[in-house]
């Protein structure tokens, strides 16, 4: 597990040292977030995607065992907010994000260094199934709590424009549809991927806060708890509830188990969140990541 997590703790660090020693132009991540967000990570994800196969039983039990414990966790998520009236509309719809999203940079990365290939596919299976449902749980959250009136179909826009959304459904599409796969198109595609596991992980780092002024101590913790601990917990009770097969049930609790996604900031940033909340969730859970998402294959050990 260390030689999986280390290597990409230590891009993240690349990315914190950069940043804190100004070895590049301030200018460099904001430009390299558009770049990774808008056209490297969907790349990643159509690709990814397009070479999964959608018939198999374990389709349908790896839906069952990320989508319902992601959707218990949102409502979960949502009910601890209801006591908090004095929380600004903006910091609600980080803590949703931070409860539900997963870093898919750290999933591919680790998942490929840790796993088999088979498993590893299984992981990218599972967020191939669940990132169109926590993008679309985000989107809704920041728009309605984002200070401006809540159209329909202002909502409707921002789904229909998620460069995640459309890459995973296309995707999907491309490998339900049986199309080829033309290799001077993929091997395009898998370039640009790559690039965004590395270009992802730094600008991760660059994001990282390191000062506790103006933070949410209970927030930030309430939400890393649901994220890195009850999530993985759930989907494990839900694996041997439902008797899931061994390889799901593991790919299924390793992708619960994953921090919250540097993607949450950009949105939340272009969406009127709370990005101090935001960062400071990204980093509490990244660096929590290395000791928490080894538990999530421990879970189903403990509940049996």
């Amino acid at each position: 597990m260390v030689n999986a997590i280390l290597p990409v703790l230590l891009i993240i660090a690349l990315g914190v040292a950069i940043r804190r020693f100004g070895w590049l132009p301030e200018a460099f991540f904001p430009s390299i977030e558009k770049f990774s967000y808008n056209i490297c990570f969907p790349a990643l994800l159509l690709s990814g995607t397009a070479r999964l196969s959608f018939q198999s039983a374990q389709v349908g039990e790896l839906a069952l065992a990320t989508v319902l414990p992601t959707l218990l966790v949102t409502v979960v998520a949502l009910l601890a907010l209801l006591p908090a009236r004095d929380m600004p509309d903006a910091a609600r719809s980080s803590v949703v994000q931070g409860a539900v999203r997963p870093n898919t940079y750290f999933g591919i990365a680790v998942s490929a260094l840790l796993f088999t290939p088979a498993t590893a596919a299984l992981v990218m299976l599972a967020l191939a199934l669940c990132l169109p449902l926590v993008n679309v749980i985000s989107v809704i959250a920041l728009s309605w709590w984002s200070g401006v009136p809540t159209q329909p179909a202002r909502i409707a826009r921002n789904l229909a424009t998620n460069p995640i959304i459309l890459s995973t459904l296309a995707g999907v599409i491309w490998s339900v549809a049986g199309l080829p796969l033309p290799a001077p198109l993929f091997n395009t595609l898998d370039i640009l991927g790559k690039a965004a596991l590395c270009l992802g992980l730094i600008c991760v780092g660059s994001g990282l806060v390191f000062s506790l002024q103006g933070l949410r101590p209970l927030a930030l913790g309430t939400t890393s708890i649901l994220k890195l601990l009850v999530l993985p917990l759930l989907a494990a009770k839900v694996c041997l509830l439902f008797a899931v097969s061994a390889p799901v049930a593991l790919a299924a609790c390793f992708y619960c188990a994953l921090p919250t996604a540097p993607n949450a900031y950009i949105m939340a940033k272009q969406m009127g969140g709370d990005t101090r909340l935001m960062a400071a969730l990204i980093t509490v859970q990244t660096l929590l990541a290395a000791l928490t998402v080894p538990l999530g294959g421990q879970f189903l050990q403990w509940l049996r």
